[in-house]
């Protein structure tokens, strides 16, 4: 099994949790004043606990569970997990994988506003777009449970924005291609991307 974060989701676990660390520390500051010096909610003292424990929680969450996030790969399939939701995804659907950049599968005015802050840095940046033959069942909507940028507005399939592109793209197409050659398939034409056919040589 080989992992690759995801940068977007990377990015944002970074700037999430450094924010609520500042937030739940202010919070408890605030909480002990009131308790220890001066009180500054009167009956409703208990508030600032209440937040202060949807902070913590948050914060588990963009720290611990989001960087869980991240492509996977195994001998049948990939999975394709987010923070909430995997997905399991068989070689067998791959009909292309090529290099390519975000910019060229949608305008960032085709995105709502949240989206357009996290997939910005990344507009132009060389990426993975793995083309499908067909989603899963589990991804027939796949803005519901993974940020819509993640996946192409003119072409089916899924982008993968990862540090590491050259080699996920040669390890992608290797286990694509160890996959065709176990069920007894032959390529009739050589869609690998041109990174992937570059390394061959």
């Amino acid at each position: 099994m080989k992992k690759y974060p995801l940068l977007i989701y990377e990015d944002l676990s970074r700037r999430m949790r450094g924010r609520l660390l500042l937030l739940g520390l202010a919070l408890l500051i605030l909480g002990l004043v009131d308790i220890f010096w001066q009180p500054i909610l009167g009956d409703f003292w208990f508030l600032i606990w209440v937040a202060l424990a949807v902070v913590a929680a948050l914060w588990v969450y963009y720290a611990l569970v989001m960087r869980r996030a991240g492509l996977f790969l195994y001998p049948s399939h990939f999975i394709l997990r987010g923070p909430s939701k995997s997905v399991k995804v068989s070689y067998g659907r791959i009909h292309s994988i090529t290099t390519t950049q975000p910019a060229q599968h949608f305008q960032l005015s085709e995105l709502n506003r949240r989206e357009r802050a996290l997939v910005k840095p990344y507009y132009k940046q060389t990426c993975v777009f793995v083309g499908l033959n067909s989603f899963p069942k589990s991804l027939k909507k796949p803005g519901r449970w993974f940020p819509r940028s993640l996946f192409g507005f003119r072409e089916r399939g899924i982008l993968l924005i990862v540090a590491d592109w050259l080699t996920l793209s040669r390890n992608l197409e290797d286990a694509r291609q160890r996959w065709r050659e176990a069920k007894g398939l032959q390529d009739q034409e050589d869609k690998r991307s041109l990174a992937a056919r570059i390394l061959d040589y």
